[in-house]
């Protein structure tokens, strides 16, 4: 028996389209666009003809094994997202432009690429191979690894896409390239602490905690040639005011971000004290000689025009608000997402559920930091920033 379709909701029916169009430019969130279409058929012809899609800002993703959801920073709605089953208690380690996320199934193994949108799945490896001095790889000694973030150089389905990933193994760092399935290919400990990486100008910034900065790049022979990471560092001078960890007062830690902005680097340094109002200071990577040497210094920057920032492992982006008008001027909102415990990661997998997005007002310190949203938890992994 045909279904009888249901009438359309009293208020919507008679609103000219020019009514509807001046609606939707204020509609500049996706997913509330989806609602829009939804209501009746004025509604979604509406849609369908309005087709300059606005610039989409990243939603925060909330990991759940029964209800995952996400957070609209155009509307600051919070939304269902309906996901398979099997990928709900995933620990999400990474995001990509175009809906992809970064997930581990399980504790040791089941990595993969996911993308969201599409439900495309790239599969990653969960072991990793050590290059010796001379170039070879030892093809019989494999070491289990555990996946921190992951960093994409492009879309992870498509050929040639690199992956620089934060590892816990006989290396800190592994890579891997499209069409490597078995392994990620490591290299020597010669970072101690890695901050955050970030893929910018055809190689993989490595930020480390003395704010040390190194550059991998592929050493490209042909298409079916193993790959092979180069390396090559910054002689970084020290800021007036730097402090090793050591140095630091008792309580007093920090974290670093590494985010493009204008076709600069930032890093973002991150100063908390528990139970106190957190600080952010923010320096751009200035090379000496106009950018031809191996030389480079951090500068403070006082002010953050036009722009805001979003702060994530290996996520982190800045916009441009010129693009947003629901975005204020020089708001940082960050994931306080300063530790991995790797303990409850082989153990059971577990996270915080304390874990939440903050915001901070970079030209206006002394304003309160908010929590947001006020209300979330995380069961099985940090939130992280999903990228549409």
């Amino acid at each position: 028996m045909r279904r009888t379709r249901e009438p359309c909701p009293p208020w919507s029916d008679g609103l000219p389209p020019e009514l509807l169009d001046i609606i939707l430019r204020y509609v500049t969130c996706l997913a509330d666009r989806v609602y829009f279409a939804a209501v009746c058929r004025a509604w979604r012809s509406a849609a369908e003809v309005y087709k300059a899609t606005p610039c989409q800002v990243p939603c925060l993703l909330l990991p759940s094994p029964v209800a995952p959801s996400f957070l609209s920073l155009h509307s600051g709605a919070t939304r269902r997202l309906y996901l398979p089953e099997s990928i709900r208690a995933a620990r999400l380690c990474g995001s990509h432009e175009g809906g992809w996320v970064a997930l581990a199934l399980g504790q040791w193994r089941g990595y993969g690429a996911l993308n969201l949108c599409s439900g495309a799945m790239v599969p990653l490896p969960d072991r990793l191979r050590i290059p010796s001095e001379h170039g070879w790889i030892d093809n019989t000694c494999e070491h289990h690894m555990v996946i921190r973030t992951v960093t994409f150089s492009g879309t992870p389905s498509t050929e040639g896409c690199l992956a620089a990933a934060h590892v816990s193994s006989a290396s800190n760092i592994a890579f891997w390239r499209t069409g490597m399935d078995r392994y990620w290919i490591a290299c020597r400990r010669d970072v101690d602490v890695i901050e955050d990486i970030i893929y910018y100008k055809k190689g993989f910034y490595v930020l480390s905690n003395t704010e040390d900065v190194m550059v991998y790049a592929p050493n490209i022979v042909n298409g079916n040639s193993p790959l092979m990471m180069s390396r090559t560092s910054y002689l970084v001078q020290k800021r007036a005011d730097y402090k090793p960890v050591s140095r630091l007062p008792k309580g007093v830690s920090m974290s670093r971000y590494l985010v493009e902005s204008r076709g600069k680097l930032l890093m973002i340094l991150r100063h908390f004290r528990n139970k106190q109002r957190r600080e952010f200071r923010i320096f751009e990577m200035n090379l000496a000689g106009g950018g031809g040497g191996s030389e480079a210094s951090w500068v403070e920057l006082h002010a953050l025009p036009g722009r805001v920032l979003l702060l994530g492992r290996g996520c982190s982006r800045a916009f441009e608000v010129s693009q947003f008008d629901t975005l204020p001027v020089g708001n940082i909102y960050y994931l306080n997402d300063t530790s991995f415990n790797l303990t409850l990661e082989s153990s059971n997998g577990s996270w915080n559920p304390r874990t939440n997005m903050s915001v901070y007002d970079f030209h206006k310190p002394r304003n309160k930091t908010r929590r947001y949203p006020r209300k979330s938890t995380s069961e099985c992994s940090a939130p992280i920033w999903l990228i549409p």
